[in-house]
């Protein structure tokens, strides 16, 4: 595929926007509708970017998509009527790299196992770096060294989960960011399967186990005593029980994947949007020797990929750019025919408000215009 990535074909609207979560005033977006029909906010706001709690999510203030519909807790249909008669442009986002364990995706794969349809949709850690590294004690394989000193991690150790198969395998998936086990308490009734054990010994073992759960000790190294012959049994059902928090990276190379994205995106002008901004994009494709953070060539031929996409759907694109000003990475993508979404204006005003001047602000604000970003 060319990487050379053709002109935005539509102009970045201007005017003021305003970014809120839907519950950022009020209770629900129906309040930030009624306050920007005041009269004295006629006009005021041209764009209204409304942050991802707008669909259904669990962790990381939205950001972690379980899936693209509305939240119908926080925001109606009416609700986006009444924006539109306002004449109010809608932003929404695109989470890419990943999504959240509680999408019907990774359930389905939980359920499923080796038969799910979407056992590919993400990233078996395992598959990937097969041919490049070793298997190690706990399951998953340790990428050769030359690979592991390029790998860009977002927290301590390998970015992988565990995830409990129902053939009682666990298998290590790709998880660049936050991850979480929780393992539920069972009941004397969960072991009643596990032959030989009898109530009275199953409701040892119960509390014993509980205590551990409730303590967030490591119940798989308890002594069980006289019931040691049934540890591994009682384990395996603890384990079938666990639930997860997380976001799993989506494996790029599944066409669903894509298909996904394409979908989405005709959901989100559905809604309204005007634009979509592009969150964590530069984390998506994945190579054995890169860094796995904006990749190249990859990265530029995912954006010339989900531009096409876009245009059908008369979508402007904003990738996030989550990089430091001197790495260059905005004006790269900028030059590629982009609009941008950066996090350096904020950083800058409070520059200019702690040190009371705004030379670095307006420094940057030319050298924006300057070089036409």
């Amino acid at each position: 595929m060319s990487t050379t990535i053709t002109s935005t074909t539509r102009k970045l609207p201007k005017g003021v926007m305003l970014n809120a979560y839907p519950d950022s005033i009020g209770k629900a977006l129906a309040d930030t509708v009624a306050m920007l029909k005041k009269p004295e906010l006629k006009e005021v706001f041209s764009l209204f970017y409304i942050l991802p709690t707008f669909f259904n999510s669990d962790l990381d203030r939205g950001f972690s998509v379980i899936d693209y519909n509305i939240n119908n807790e926080l925001v109606s249909t009416d609700d986006l009527e009444e924006l539109d008669k306002l004449n109010v442009m809608l932003k929404f986002d695109l989470v890419l790299n990943h999504l959240s364990v509680g999408s019907p995706q990774f359930q389905d794969m939980l359920k499923n196992g080796d038969k799910s349809k979407y056992k590919n949709f993400f990233i078996d850690w395992n598959e990937f770096w097969a041919p490049h590294g070793e298997m190690g004690d706990d399951g998953y394989v340790i990428p050769n060294e030359e690979y592991l000193q390029q790998l860009f991690m977002r927290k301590p150790g390998l970015p992988i989960l565990k995830v409990r198969f129902p053939d009682g395998s666990d298998r290590p998936y790709w998880n660049t960011f936050y991850q979480e086990v929780v393992y539920q308490e069972i009941a004397a009734g969960d072991l009643a399967d596990i032959d030989g054990l009898s109530p009275d010994q199953a409701a040892v073992v119960t509390a014993l186990v509980n205590d551990a759960i409730r303590a967030k000790a490591d119940f798989r190294t308890l002594d069980f005593g006289a019931n040691e012959q049934f540890k591994e049994a009682v384990v395996s059902v603890v384990e079938s029980k666990r639930n997860y928090l997380g976001q799993m990276d989506l494996n790029a190379d599944s066409e669903g994947v894509w298909e996904f994205y394409d979908e989405t995106l005709r959901k989100l002008r559905d809604y309204g949007a005007k634009l979509v901004r592009l969150d964590a994009f530069a984390y998506l494709h994945k190579q054995p020797g890169m860094t796995n953070f904006f990749n190249k060539p990859g990265t530029w031929e995912y954006l010339e990929r989900l531009k096409i996409m876009a245009e059908k759907y008369e979508l402007i694109l904003l990738p996030e750019i989550h990089s430091e000003y001197g790495y260059g990475l905005h004006e790269e993508v900028a030059n590629r025919g982009f609009p941008i979404y950066d996090f350096f204006l904020p950083g800058l005003i409070i520059d200019a408000l702690d040190r009371g001047t705004s030379t670095a602000l307006l420094n940057w604000i030319g050298e924006l215009r300057d070089k036409g970003i």
